[in-house]
């Protein structure tokens, strides 16, 4: 065929792409001015929850050998289960609203129950945060409190690294959506040139004598050669616009598991902790 023709062919399938590039460009644009919206409050409710999580973990390290209080009573491990069975006789039947009863002290952070008239009532882990693990229908006297609250206690450790984990992401990812933000489009001459080129060697096939402003159109043969020289100039330098959108792909979900995760937290503090015996609230 034709090589002018060839060219022009070469030239929309390779304008096409730099569309494509600069589409993907837009929106990540606007995905860094909705995260530089987003990541300083939930950079900040990590912070404050990964303080809440170390203070109780220093707590419940620091107290680790006392003594539980169970209402006005102080207890040993070894009499808890008694002294607790007696208080759980004591409790009235749940009501429809159901409601949180305070129990006493574990490790030096207060412990509770939540009844509800629907399921099987949740322990309550409470100090700078408030951490809450339901137990299981079928089993929830005083050996399953008191398993659930060293489930409770024993998780700090895990707790502070998942939360500070998702604060290192979300604090690198403020400060490379920050570097992005305002990055132009890098390719922006070489996609006016090569449209200009384009069209101009379109209208010379055909058989177009002048541009739109009268000017003579350069020769198909000139403007096919154009082409092909601005293709080789560009062809290197478009790849890495690819990988850093390989890049931002990537990341996205883990920006919106932490903007999700943060939002449950918020609304609906506590956190339903999981375990074996118990309904998981899962948090993506």
């Amino acid at each position: 065929g034709n090589p002018a023709v060839l060219t022009l062919a070469e030239a929309d399938a390779e304008l096409q792409r730099l569309t494509i590039l600069k589409r993907n460009h837009a929106d990540e644009q606007y995905l860094a001015r909705r995260s530089l919206r987003e990541l300083p409050g939930i950079i900040a409710s990590l912070s404050q929850r990964l303080s809440d999580f170390t203070a109780d973990l220093d707590t419940a390290t620091a107290h680790a050998a006392d003594p539980m209080t169970i209402g006005n009573r102080t207890s040993s491990r070894e009499d808890a289960t008694d002294i607790l069975g007696q208080w759980l006789n004591s409790l009235p039947e749940c009501d429809r609203e159901g409601r949180r009863l305070p129990i006493g002290t574990y490790r030096g952070l207060r412990f509770g129950l939540v009844r509800q008239p629907q399921y099987a009532p949740d322990i309550y882990l409470e100090g700078a945060a408030t951490r809450q693990s339901m137990l299981s229908r079928d089993h929830h006297g005083p050996r399953a409190i008191l398993n659930a609250l060293d489930r409770l206690a024993s998780a700090y450790d895990s707790e502070c690294a998942r939360v500070r984990q998702d604060l290192s992401i979300a604090q690198a990812q403020l400060r490379d959506y920050q570097a992005r933000l305002g990055m132009p489009f890098l390719h922006e001459v070489y996609l006016s040139q090569l449209t200009i080129a384009r069209d101009q060697l379109k209208a010379g096939l055909s058989d177009a004598a002048t541009e739109a402003d009268g000017k003579p159109l350069p020769d198909v043969s000139e403007l096919a050669d154009q082409i092909k020289a601005l293709k080789a100039a560009q062809a290197i330098e478009v790849a890495p616009q690819r990988i850093g959108k390989r890049r931002s792909s990537a990341e996205e979900p883990v920006t919106a598991r932490i903007r999700r995760r943060m939002e449950a937290i918020l609304a609906s503090d506590p956190v339903i902790e999981p375990d074996a015996q118990t309904r998981i609230l899962h948090i993506p």
